[in-house]
């Protein structure tokens, strides 16, 4: 399962979701972590007028995405996309959220829409 998060310093999460300069995107397998590659410079925003959809079709693999901020309609876009947002404090460390879903994943308690996701990266 990737996850991505929307950070300028690849090591904390401070970034609204529209505006986020980059993403780093994680490969989740609920063990060891693996940096995947790092996307969305200035220079794609510069070609569309809508940063919401570059940011969605450039995220498209992901499940998650973790933001600072989100707006309600890029919200919704990105769930319609098949991608969950996740709010986080600014200045989260990327490695805590990690671990805080791979904590989550070893309770075995996991949401509904986290099940969801589970299953279809299984599938896949």
């Amino acid at each position: 399962m990737l996850i991505a998060f929307a950070s300028s310093d690849g090591l904390t999460i401070d970034s609204h979701f529209a505006s986020a300069p980059v993403f780093e995107m994680y490969k989740f397998t609920g063990g060891p972590q693996g940096i995947i590659h790092t996307s969305l410079s200035s220079e794609d925003m510069a070609e569309s007028n809508d940063k919401v959809d570059v940011r969605i079709k450039m995220l498209k693999e992901c499940a998650i995405v973790y933001c600072t901020q989100i707006g309600g309609p890029a919200a919704a876009r990105l769930v319609q996309s098949g991608i969950h947002p996740l709010k986080v404090p600014v200045g989260a460390l990327i490695e805590d959220e990690l671990n805080k879903l791979n904590i989550l994943f070893l309770s075995k308690k996991l949401p509904p829409w986290l099940k969801k996701k589970v299953g279809e990266a299984a599938v896949q």
